[in-house]
């Protein structure tokens, strides 16, 4: 968080033989440099500014410190991110990638990020090429790479990825508050408690988020551990990366 800005980011699983950046991952390297482009430049005037001065600061980062170029455009570390902007009694949303927001005020809950298309195509991918294990065998690693291919490419799909991502295709949205609001943001790895177990609704899953975020993870964990064969809910790893924060939203001071 920074300014009127809060966001939650999660970095996809490198694909490359060999490291591009000297980090623990190339993935933790983008995760951090999205996060101090976006804490430096909070004082953009909308996220839409935010994202093209972010996109900047991280391609100038990355052709500084990188320690070999890519080869391949599947090389190239990749972020998803969802970024709020509080705007008076509205909330400002832009979002890339399959992170989640819940937003829980005095008209309901709406939900906001990721694709549903998306999402389905990679449990099918994951149910055709993972064979109730997850071994990453050449073949799936070939798939993979495949796929990310595609990133930022021509009939593709956009990513935060530098020097591949301009700033242009993230999704925006606009969410005028009734009164307080609590946002639940999560990664994909926590959203799977609603979007691919069915533990929780969404006001379900507020409400048990109210009560700690480490309610839902550990039923959720214990979902992944019990599917440990990959049959029931075909993923490419046993357990994602799960990352969430829960911000209440107040009333505007007049």
């Amino acid at each position: 968080m920074a300014g009127a800005y809060a966001w939650i980011i999660d970095g996809a699983t490198g694909l490359a033989d060999s490291p591009l950046l000297d980090a623990p991952s190339d993935a933790a390297w983008l995760t951090a440099a999205i996060d101090a482009a976006f804490r430096d430049n909070a004082n953009a005037p909308t996220a839409a500014a935010l994202l093209k001065l972010a996109c900047a600061a991280v391609a100038a980062r990355f052709l500084a410190e990188r320690i070999r170029a890519p080869v391949a455009r599947h090389e190239v570390p990749a972020a998803s991110f969802l970024l709020v902007r509080a705007d008076g009694d509205a909330l400002e949303i832009a979002e890339l990638g399959d992170c989640a927001l819940i937003v829980a005020d005095g008209a309901g809950h709406a939900s906001y990020g990721g694709t549903e298309a998306g999402r389905a195509g990679e449990k099918a991918n994951a149910a055709a090429t993972m064979s109730g294990s997850f071994e990453r065998t050449p073949a799936v690693l070939a798939n993979l790479r495949a796929s990310r291919d595609m990133a930022n490419a021509p009939g593709g799909f956009p990513i935060f990825a530098p020097q591949t991502w301009d700033g242009e295709g993230a999704r925006f949205h606009r969410h005028r508050r009734t009164g307080p609001a609590d946002a639940l943001f999560m990664t994909d790895g926590y959203a799977a408690a609603t979007l691919d177990y069915g533990l929780y609704d969404t006001a379900g899953l507020v409400d048990a988020a109210r009560g700690g975020l480490a309610g839902p993870l550990g039923e959720l964990r214990a979902i992944e551990v019990a599917d440990a064969d990959n049959r029931r809910f075909p993923r490419f790893k046993q357990s994602d990366d799960a990352t969430a924060m829960l911000i209440r939203f107040g009333d505007v001071q007049r």
